[in-house]
């Protein structure tokens, strides 16, 4: 067959083309394809197809060439034929009266042709005028199918091909744009048809629901085995038998999306409608619904959390509340009754059962929040309307306030707190008698020690040949020192747990501070074979502190450095000033610190493990009080060592003062050397006989009076007849207190100008101070200091002479 045949053959086919090459020029038309346009070839071929087929000016929507144009970059770009949606495209004709656009409408379909190459060299413009299957309403500009096809002269032109293909486009693009809209719906939808309930049509969010497999064609469950036995089958049977519709909301359903999957829970709002034919006749049941899991779930989780959140309130004993300022009306959560005791209207009606002694407190903090902080925070005592029980009641509330500012009310929580406000109370009490315990265990712990401590200084002055004795004095008072100190501790820990201590502020001298503490460290150290090397710069070093404490802290250090170092072992205590701070290092060669204990050691009651050669062992609260009292001091306190046997080393660090003028040290009155000559006179009031007479022993070896009494009364008495010059005073006396005697002493004539000396058990600040508003100078904590006793007997001399 050669190329006229093929060219034959295209003009005599009853299927109109036209060929176009890419650049939209008209090479060749079919002679079904003339006909419909009523042109010849002489007229188009070779002209731009738009051209050919202008646009009417005087209605360009009846020309509708941007979809032609758009439809044939589809099939170009594609590579496939393009069936563009129905078309209205007017065709120019030749009338006795001149050109005219005739109004068409056209099923059209285009096809790319590709050369050897694969690159596209023709498109095939296939168009049907289906004008007379058509009726368009130019009102509102839409065209529908007509129910019959044409008669007459036009249904002899439109041939049964042509119908047929033009009919079955035409059904196709309806389908399509059915099934288009279909698929888009926001639910599920599936067709079953028949009593066996055969889906028919499903669309894309039914498949999301049940999973992607081959369910058109089958009966719902062979389609969908897992559904079968969930109750789903009774209410099809019954829509398709009764044609009365069912519907249900968050209904279970479990379905298995993956095939071989998993079975998973979903649940939907689902609706079935009967489907009926056009006698009324039910055929199949319209399936519609949604997949409402993600609702569902989010239900169940917002039901959850309300029920955490109830039984929370519950245990919490807390109520959340809303208080309108309008109108006074509280809204409230449900467990009031149980948290106060009764459900109220209004705030009016909460405030009758506040104590009356809060009320006032509760008026002033609710005014202002509304007038200035915006939030309110008060603990009230509440009697409970149902049982008159007392509670307390912890509430907290936030003020709301419109747009413009202006208050609108207050939302907030208010808590039952009575049991952990009693356990405070009783926490307190325990804590007070603790500290009621310490203070008496220290008294009780000193009593005997005071005795023993002057029993062993007095051994010195009576023995000083005796080797033997004095090696027992040193032991005696090394012992009763290092049970003063922990004494101490005790009663130190106590109170710096508990904010409790004050310092007493000065500009001191550290260089001064260290050659104390030294001195107290000494015995140990050289008892124990030390080296001890004290390296200082030749920088001045005053820092703001509380000499007292600040030896302690270094004596501390000292010590623990000591006890932890083998016999013979080599301590370093280093001063240095720089950038603004003290640098204090105490860094021995002894037992170390294990790499898990370090972060711990400034924690109290931390200790390492015990040795049997550590007898000098302390209670673990030495290191918890260096940092407290360095930490009170504004400085830091940090360790460090290389593990067990390679040594520690602790580093205190202080800031210089601003103000490095040091207070002046009070010299030693006139007349100490020659005191021995007219000595004072001293009694010692103590119902310890066994300390008042150690104390007198010590002293008359010493060459003072001492007169001893051990009741208050007696001591009265003997001082109106020989009044001393310095009365020693226990505090804990029979019948009358150290306090109370020192008030009369204080107030006769005969006594009033001694100088008086408390001697007690008691050391605690308040014990301090009251002894000082009834007229102690001095305020000495058993053991007595005996180095501080004779400096306080030559001020005495002193004062009596100049008298």
């Amino acid at each position: 067959m050669n190329l006229s045949d093929y060219q034959a053959l295209f003009r005599a086919s009853p299927y109109p083309y036209l060929v176009m090459d890419t650049e939209l020029n008209i090479i060749a038309a079919s002679g079904a394809y003339l006909r419909t346009v009523k042109r010849t070839e002489e007229e188009i071929i070779g002209r731009y197809v738009f051209e050919a087929f202008p646009e009417n000016p005087d209605d360009p929507g009846s020309t509708n060439i941007v979809e032609v144009k758009a439809s044939i970059a589809r099939a170009l770009a594609k590579g496939e034929p393009d069936t563009p949606p129905f078309l209205r495209y007017a065709v120019q004709a030749q009338t006795p009266q001149g050109p005219v656009f005739e109004d068409r409408y056209w099923s059209t379909m285009h096809t790319p042709v590709f050369g050897e190459d694969g690159k596209p060299r023709f498109v095939l413009q296939n168009a049907i005028d289906v004008t007379d299957l058509y009726r368009f309403d130019r009102d509102s500009e839409v065209a529908r199918l007509q129910q019959s096809p044409p008669s007459g002269d036009r249904a002899e032109d439109f041939n049964r091909a042509q119908m047929h293909e033009a009919l079955s486009r035409i059904l196709n693009n309806e389908r399509e744009h059915l099934r288009s809209l279909f698929n888009q719906a926001p639910g599920f939808v599936a067709v079953l048809m028949g009593p066996r309930h055969v889906f028919e049509l499903a669309n894309e969010a039914y498949y999301q629901l049940v999973g992607h497999r081959e369910i058109i064609g089958k009966a719902v469950w062979e389609a969908l085995p897992e559904v079968a036995g969930q109750g789903f089958e009774a209410f099809l049977d019954s829509v398709y038998t009764t044609g009365v519709p069912w519907a249900t909301r968050g209904m279970p359903v479990a379905v298995q999306p993956v095939r071989d999957g998993p079975i998973v829970q979903r649940y939907v709002d689902l609706v079935y409608q009967p489907y009926r034919d056009a006698h009324g006749t039910t055929i199949g049941v319209f399936a519609q619904g949604y997949d409402v899991t993600d609702a569902v779930e989010a239900q169940a989780a917002r039901r959850e959390s309300d029920s955490r959140l109830k039984d929370g309130l519950q245990a919490a004993k807390m109520v959340v509340w809303d208080w309108d300022l309008a109108t006074g009306k509280l809204a409230y959560s449900e467990n009031i009754a149980q948290v106060l005791g009764c459900e109220f209207e209004n705030m009016a009606k909460v405030g009758e059962y506040i104590h009356p002694e809060d009320r006032e407190k509760v008026r002033l903090a609710l005014a202002r929040a509304m007038a200035d902080t915006g939030s309110y925070q008060k603990i009230v005592r509440f009697n409970r309307p149902d049982n008159g029980r007392q509670v307390w009641l912890d509430n907290r509330g936030k003020v709301r306030y419109d747009k413009d500012g202006a208050v609108l009310g207050m939302r907030g929580v208010t808590v039952d707190v009575t049991e952990r406000y009693q356990a405070e109370l009783e926490l307190r009490e325990g804590n007070r008698r603790k500290d009621e315990f310490l203070a008496m265990l220290a008294h009780e712990l000193r009593n005997p020690l005071a005795p023993i401590s002057t029993a062993a200084d007095m051994l010195r002055f009576v023995a000083n040949n005796d080797a033997r004795v004095n090696k027992a004095s040193e032991v005696i008072s090394r012992q009763v020192r290092h049970m003063t100190a922990l004494v101490d501790d005790l009663l130190d820990v106590s109170r710096v747990t508990r904010g409790l201590v004050q310092l007493d502020i000065e500009n001191v001298d550290i260089k001064s501070v260290v050659s104390s503490a030294v001195e107290q460290a000494r015995p140990l150290i050289e008892s124990r074979s030390h080296s001890l090397v004290v390296k200082t710069d030749s920088s001045q070093a005053v820092v703001q502190g509380d000499r007292t404490r600040l030896v302690q802290v270094i004596a501390n250090l000292l010590n623990n450095a000591a006890k932890y170092t083998p016999q013979g072992g080599e301590i370093t205590l280093g001063v240095a000033s720089r950038d603004g701070e003290v640098h204090i290092d105490i860094i021995d060669n002894g037992i170390g610190i294990d790499g898990k204990l370090l972060p711990h050691v400034f924690e109290l009651f931390t200790q390492a493990e015990r040795t049997p050669d550590r007898s000098q062992g302390g209670l673990g609260i030495g290191l918890a009080l260096v940092k407290n009292m360095v930490t009170l001091h504004g400085g830091g306190v940090a360790v460090a060592s290389d593990g067990p046997g390679k040594g520690s080393r602790f580093s205190i660090t202080l800031p210089i003062a601003k103000q490095p003028a040091l207070n002046p040290s009070p010299d030693l009155p006139e007349g100490a050397a020659d005191m021995q000559a007219d000595p004072v006179r001293i009694m010692i009031v103590d119902d310890n006989v066994d300390a008042a007479e150690s104390l007198a022993v010590f002293l008359e070896v010493q060459g003072y009076p001492v007169s001893v009494q051990a009741h208050p009364h007696d001591a009265l008495a003997v001082a109106r007849q020989e009044p001393p010059d310095v009365f020693i005073l226990d505090i804990g006396l029979p019948e009358m207190d150290g306090y109370e005697l020192a008030r009369r002493l204080r107030a006769d004539p005969l006594t009033s100008h001694a100088q008086f000396i408390a001697l007690t058990g008691y050391g605690q600040p308040h014990d301090k101070v009251l002894s000082r508003s009834v007229g102690f100078e001095h305020h000495f904590v058993k053991p007595m200091d005996t180095v501080q006793l004779r400096n306080i007997l030559v001020t005495a001399h002193a004062r009596r002479r100049s008298r």
